[in-house]
């Protein structure tokens, strides 16, 4: 009896520990040929379309010549946002980050937030789309 309560005890303890953890919440990172200036309106307009967006958030970033932008749902809550940065090679650095890192993980309402698995791939074809295609 003993052994069957350690168990469970010891259970607890690593779902508690483990539910802390980022499982498969990775950014989608890309890097894009042209300044922020340049690839910041066609990847808002791009992501825009993606997430049904009409209006994306474009904002200053923390670091000199860097943007973000801030995509809302429908309903209105946030699906993720983009983060714009310089690299001193001459390209753009484009990280996605889900809204599922600060979303709860409980229902509200009756529904789940927006949140869908093909949240990474609509981010991708939206970045995919602003870069200029090899010939």
């Amino acid at each position: 009896m003993r052994w069957a309560f350690g168990v469970l005890l010891f259970i607890s303890i690593i779902q508690s520990l483990a539910g802390c953890a980022w499982v498969n919440n990775d950014p989608v990172a890309m890097k894009v040929p042209g300044s922020t200036e340049q690839v910041t309106p066609c990847v808002a307009n791009n992501l825009g379309k993606e997430f049904r967006d009409a209006v994306p958030v474009v904002e200053h970033g923390n670091t000199p010549g860097s943007r973000e932008i801030t995509l809302n749902a429908p309903r209105g809550a946030m699906v993720g946002f983009v983060t714009l940065e310089p690299l001193p090679s001459g390209g753009t650095a484009i990280t996605y980050y889900d809204g599922q890192l600060y979303w709860p993980n409980r229902m509200s309402s009756g529904l789940w937030p927006d949140v869908a698995r093909d949240n990474w791939h609509r981010a991708e074809r939206a970045v995919l789309q602003c870069t200029p295609k090899s010939a």
